[in-house]
């Protein structure tokens, strides 16, 4: 009979995925092995982890207490393992990175190839989410987000020089709609809207008045809970958008979209790459944040 430790890496993939057949990818078994091992912790523990129907996979009561008190646990013994690589400074092992779709694609994807090339045992697992995740619970080495929305009691790195937000409309929708010549004319247009998945708050839009900074609630038929479609709808002339400059330096180049009202463009604090104060940094996590930095560096040159 497997020993109650030899069973718990089953169990955390599981936890973790929510799902049989990609915790078996991941822990490179079969899903009828990963069944018959979390069927044999359940008979020793007694109690029953998971609630299974044919299309889903959650954790009971009894099985969500456990993986709260048996996570932490697991992660040390991650850290214990990256303490033994690091004696020969060399990062390697799953690092697990929380962070909305928008720093992906605006602060990680351009660097992927450049970080594989000088750290190729580093496995990175992106888990893209706008809402929150908790660190511990999802077993995340950190998380990236902008400093406003960091959860507490969490070490916060900056990785980029702070974002520029512009509004910005297609060519289309101006002739069609008129050009706003100040943010009081924005009720007049069709403004595209954020919903936070999360708080379930739509995101306010915000205008640099001089050394002020304005908050306002716009107006608006479109809502999305993606960033990525906010762009989409600017592109078919569907209305005005508030994006970060830097998601649409390649539409604005090509004249796909034209920046308005540029006089009140406003800035951002930027993201930060954080994670829990006092936690121990494997080496894997800290050759990513020095890799985020130097992209910050570059950017400062810039």
């Amino acid at each position: 009979m497997s020993s109650l430790l030899q069973l718990l890496p089953y169990f955390e993939a599981v936890a973790r995925l929510g799902n049989f057949t990609r915790a078996a990818s991941q822990l490179g078994v079969t899903p009828p092995a990963v069944s018959q091992n979390i069927q044999a912790l359940e008979n020793q523990l007694g109690v029953r982890l998971f609630h299974r129907t044919s299309r889903s996979v959650r954790l009971s009561d009894e099985g969500r207490l456990f993986y709260q008190k048996v996570s932490p646990a697991m992660s040390q013994i991650d850290v214990a393992a990256d303490d033994v690589r690091a004696l020969g400074a060399h990062p390697a092992g799953l690092l697990r990175i929380t962070l909305p779709q928008l720093a992906a694609s605006l602060l990680v994807m351009p660097h992927l190839a450049e970080f594989q090339r000088r750290y190729p045992d580093v496995q990175l697992e992106l888990f893209t989410e706008d809402r929150f995740s908790d660190l511990v619970l999802g077993s995340f080495d950190a998380g990236i987000r902008m400093h406003a929305m960091l959860q507490k009691d969490m070490i916060a790195v900056p990785i980029d020089n702070g974002q520029r937000r512009v509004l910005v409309a297609s060519p289309d929708y101006l002739a069609r709609c008129g050009v706003p010549a100040t943010p009081d004319d924005l009720p007049a247009h069709h403004c595209l809207r954020y919903r936070f998945p999360g708080s379930g708050k739509l995101e306010p839009w915000y205008f640099s008045l001089g050394d002020d900074e304005r908050a306002l609630d716009v107006s608006g038929s479109l809502i999305f809970n993606e960033d990525r479609l906010i762009k989409d709808a600017a592109l078919a002339g569907l209305g005005i958008a508030q994006r970060f400059q830097g998601t649409v330096l390649q539409e604005l180049a090509q004249g796909q979209l034209v920046e308005v009202l540029p006089g009140y463009a406003s800035e951002a604090s930027g993201f930060f790459i954080y994670f829990p104060a006092g936690k121990h940094l494997p080496l894997k996590l800290r050759a990513f944040i020095d890799f985020m930095r130097e992209r910050r560096e570059r950017q400062h040159r810039w």
